[in-house]
């Protein structure tokens, strides 16, 4: 039997003798304190009974704490029950409706409030502007609001954009905003809020500015609204500085520690994140939502979701989504489940947003079949449901399915959104299919798309990836007003089917027609001049970023470096690293690549310790330059040290390239056998390249049996390999087995296997000259062979015939 607490066996005996003593009004008062709805009912019915009138304070105090409570069917009974309700209980209903999201109630009530010729105040219209859910509601609300004389209440403006920014009518919230009288920092913080919630970020800056200029107090709600807008670190810094400066943070508000959380994380700063969330004295789900989301691996993801549900705290639809996010690869397959089982078992599964990170969940752990299963039995869907199932399609190249999807969702009348085509567009690129891109770009014409900026940029890279250059230049040449996104699109697209001159040259095309660039621009335009090896031309950019300011920019300044790394200028490119104002990981990982390639191992040692210092979390990049370096350096003990180190310490997984340089490392240093164990004690799939590199270490150090076990591999993953020919063929032929060379160059012959000749370029008065194996097409090709064989018998005068091709 549950013990009574001391309020209980107090307040019964007491309620007892005030309904004895007929006092009913004072023991439905009395029996409030028990908080037992099932009791209150009981002695309200005698109450009535008793024929004792409910006077309206008494009317708003039942209501108000049976709204409470969530029983809005009694508080309603209250209400009517009143002979004379005042606006204080009409509010107290209002309002209690407005908290469980009741629009049509509250709509009903308020206008019965008025047939009864009371007027409403303030408090009425915050209620009524809180439960508006679309634009039209808010708008209706707005009229009245504006007739009654309330239209201009710093209270009620502030819902109002609050409502029309959700509802991404962002021109009437600012009209609201600059027609405001009563102007004070809660309006301002709903204007900065509503900003960040249409992306509008810079605008939320300029607000939060212009509030700080007229002299509004600044509060824990108005830096967490502008927190939201702070995509740099450094802005991020500052205004946490800023917040515990003010006594905002450490133990006091967790509402904006969770805004601060939540800007560590997607700035990248996870270990910041974590630290701000240590300080929290009282975690609520927010915030374990937020630390979640800080997590390095899927194992502490799932660490901290079980932590949390130990805890006894009461999990949501956002903890759920997040964790669901960390989990998203097959090795977690078996965890997802068992999310999607407890989701089930608490209710969530009903959640949209619940249903979507299943979907995109078991996409990502190509458990297509079962994404789909969860799609099909979703009671609604949005929007991210159907893109998220033609993502997973597309993220697994099942083609036709998420083409059968698209066509299911023009069949149903869904509108198709930004999201959509371009995840349709991203599976046109997998297949490198010319004719459905264009079939795309058709559809994209008839729907509107090519106007959207951004889907314009996503047809041409599409193209691109499709060998269909010509295509990516027709569109850009086509459209009317060409600006930056549709430049970096372009030259995008250049360098990475190799035009890496044409690239270069759109830049200086652009610059001449004065359209305006950024630092993407100039990352890309660097990756192009490094691929060319034009140191020239790249100090020529180099100079132009640092007169426009964007050599501070993190990728800017990781390209300037790579680009002089590339073309042996590893002392400017030291300058350059070293003359950065702050250090960051994409600079650290560009310099001690250009170490490991130029042979500069105990450089690399050095900045990877340097590193540390700066508090820079080491990436997966940073250690491929770190393995780089040893495999050039044949540091084997070394190497073996950083493999470990990296997922111990640092929680970084092992990739393919990890691997790959420890096997050539091991095969240089003919430890042959070492690294087939390596691969074999791989935690992923080996790819032909990893095997490509064992073989021809084999090569070199002449392992036939090794060798064939590498090659055998190899043709199972890649059968037209020509390079795996060319090598067993000089493995068999180094060991003398001439047989099996005949028989190996016989059979590349029946399969038409061609080696790829070899190239080389050099640069020579602005223009770059290309030359291949066996090719004589170059105009000045009697003249260079002439140089050539005058160098060869200075450098061998005693030699009478020299083999030139």
């Amino acid at each position: 039997m549950k013990k009574l607490n001391t309020s209980t066996t107090t307040a019964l005996p007491l309620i007892k003798t005030l309904i004895t003593q007929n006092h009913h009004p004072q023991a439905l008062r009395s029996s409030l304190s028990l908080h037992s709805p099932i009791l209150t009912d009981q002695i309200y019915s005698l109450f009535i009974k008793k024929g004792h009138p409910l006077d309206p304070i008494l009317s708003t105090t039942l209501i108000t704490h049976f709204s409470k409570l969530g029983h809005l069917s009694s508080a309603l009974t209250f209400l009517f029950d009143t002979p004379r309700p005042d606006v204080i209980t009409f509010n107290a209903t209002i309002s209690g409706l407005a908290r469980f999201r009741q629009p049509g109630p509250v709509f009903e009530l308020f206008n019965r409030l008025r047939q009864w010729d009371l007027v409403p105040d303030v408090f009425t219209f915050s209620s009524l502007v809180k439960v508006c859910e679309s634009l039209r509601e808010n708008e209706s609300a707005h009229c009245v609001c504006l007739m009654l004389g309330f239209g201009f209440n710093a209270f009620v403006v502030s819902g109002l954009i609050e409502n029309y920014a959700k509802s991404g009518a962002l021109g009437s919230a600012e009209r609201c905003f600059r027609e405001c009288l009563d102007m004070d920092n809660v309006v301002f913080t709903a204007m900065i809020c509503g900003y960040v919630w249409n992306e509008e970020f810079d605008m939320a800056k300029e607000v939060f500015v212009e509030m700080i200029g007229l002299g509004f107090e600044v509060n824990e709600f108005s830096l967490s609204g502008l927190m939201g807008a702070l995509f740099h670190v450094r802005e991020g810094e500052q205004i946490h500085g800023f917040g515990v400066k003010m006594g905002f943070l450490c133990g006091g508000s967790i509402h904006l520690s969770n805004a601060v959380t939540s800007m560590y994380n997607r700035c990248g700063r996870k270990l910041s994140a974590v630290m701000v969330f240590d300080e929290i004295s009282e975690p609520d789900v927010f915030s374990w939502t937020e630390r979640i989301g800080a997590s390095y691996d899927s194992m502490e993801a799932l660490k901290l979701f079980n932590d949390l549900h130990g805890r006894g705290l009461e999990m949501n639809e956002y903890i759920v989504t997040t964790v669901l996010s960390a989990v998203g690869h097959e090795m977690m397959l078996k965890s997802g489940k068992q999310i999607q089982a407890l989701c089930h078992k608490a209710g969530y599964l009903d959640a949209v947003s619940v249903g979507n990170a299943l979907i995109s969940m078991y996409g990502e752990c190509s458990c297509m079949d079962d994404a789909r299963c969860v799609f099909d039995n979703m009671a609604f869907r949005d929007f991210v449901s159907w893109n998220s199932l033609i993502a997973g399609y597309s993220g697994n190249r099942l083609v036709t399915q998420a083409l059968e999807v698209l066509s299911k969702m023009r069949d149903l009348l869904i509108r198709l959104n930004n999201y959509t085509i371009a995840s349709i567009l991203e599976v046109v690129s997998y297949l490198n299919s010319l004719t459905l891109a264009v079939q795309i770009h058709s559809c994209m014409i008839k729907t509107n798309f090519m106007l959207d900026e951004s889907m314009v940029s996503c047809l041409i890279t599409t193209y691109g990836r499709c060998s269909g250059i010509d295509e990516s230049k027709r569109v850009f040449f086509e459209i009317d007003k060409i600006n930056v996104v549709h430049i970096n699109a372009m030259t995008s697209t250049l360098v990475h089917a190799g035009f890496h001159a044409d690239a270069v040259e759109l830049f200086q095309i652009t610059r001449s027609s004065c359209i305006e660039v950024d630092n993407t621009t100039f990352s890309i335009i660097l990756k192009a001049c490094g691929a060319l090896t034009d140191l020239g031309q790249g100090s020529a950019i180099h100079s132009l970023a640092l007169k426009l300011g964007f050599v501070e920019d993190i990728y800017v300044g990781s390209a300037i470096i790579d680009i002089y790394c590339k073309c042996g200028s590893i002392g400017d490119a030291e300058k350059a690293f070293r003359g950065t104002s702050r250090h960051n990981l994409a600079a650290c990982n560009a310099m001690m690549m250009g170490y490991a390639q130029h042979g500069h191992h105990h450089d690399v040692f050095k900045l990877h310790k340097e590193m540390s210092e700066f508090g820079i979390e080491p990436d997966e990049i940073t250690y491929l330059g770190v393995l780089t370096s040893c495999c050039h350096a044949g540091l084997v003990e070394e190497a073996h040290t950083y493999l470990y180190s990296m997922f111990e310490f640092h929680g970084v997984i092992p990739h393919l390239e990890h691997y790959a340089c420890m096997v050539d490392l091991l095969g240089r240093v003919g430890l042959l056998e070492d690294a087939k164990r390596t691969i074999d004690q791989m935690t992923i799939q080996p790819d032909a390249r990893i095997w490509q590199i064992l073989l021809s270490a084999c090569n070199i150090h002449g392992n036939v049996d090794l060798g064939r076990v590498a090659a055998s591999k190899l043709f199972e993953l890649q059968p037209d390999n020509e390079s795996a020919y060319v090598l067993l063929s000089n493995l068999y032929a180094s060991a003398g087995m001439w047989n099996a060379t005949g028989k190996l160059r016989k059979e590349m012959k029946e399969k038409v296997i061609r080696k790829e000749p070899g190239s080389s370029w050099i640069q020579v008065g602005g223009s770059t000259h290309y030359f291949f194996a066996d090719d004589m097409s170059h105009p000045d090709t009697k003249e260079i062979f002439a140089e050539l064989l005058r160098l060869c018998k200075q450098i061998s005068p005693d030699q009478e015939e020299l083999v030139l091709f």
